[in-house]
């Protein structure tokens, strides 16, 4: 089966401890992005749940935390109900952040991978992961975090 991947890259005017914080805490992370609820224990192994609402249909995406090395890495494996596929091994994505200082500022790369269809890999590189990476930079640098 033919797989997908996106890779995005954004540099934030914050640390990258305040960055991982914010990528990392249920109260901050509805505050950017268009969820209602994060659920997680934030730990390796911890299950991670992001609640929100698409179009007015309510999703859940059911993770699993596999790499946490604060301020550098977070990394998470999930399926979500908005997919549209079965909740197989198959279907779950890979979600994985890397951050890193260059030049007093945060470099965030983004990468997720295991898309198994053309057009969800469409809409996630050219339209949801600049929406949601913009919309972390705005609240990272507006000091409202």
């Amino acid at each position: 089966m033919k797989t997908f991947s996106v890779t995005k890259q954004i540099m934030i005017n914050a640390t990258p401890e305040k960055v991982f914080d914010a990528l990392t805490t249920s109260d901050e992370i509805v505050k950017y992005y268009p969820l209602n609820k994060v659920v997680s224990n934030w730990g390796i192994g911890d299950s991670v749940h992001y609640k929100g609402e698409v179009n007015g249909e309510a999703f859940t995406d059911y993770g699993v935390i596999t790499e946490f090395k604060r301020p550098l890495t977070y990394s998470y494996r999930y399926w979500s109900d908005n997919h549209g596929t079965e909740k197989t091994p198959d279907n779950h994505l890979t979600i994985n952040y890397t951050l890193s200082l260059v030049n007093g500022t945060t470099e965030l790369i983004l990468i997720q991978d295991n898309i198994t269809s053309e057009e969800m890999f469409t809409v996630m590189n050219n339209v949801v992961w600049d929406m949601l990476l913009n919309g972390l930079k705005e609240h990272m640098e507006s000091g409202m975090c």
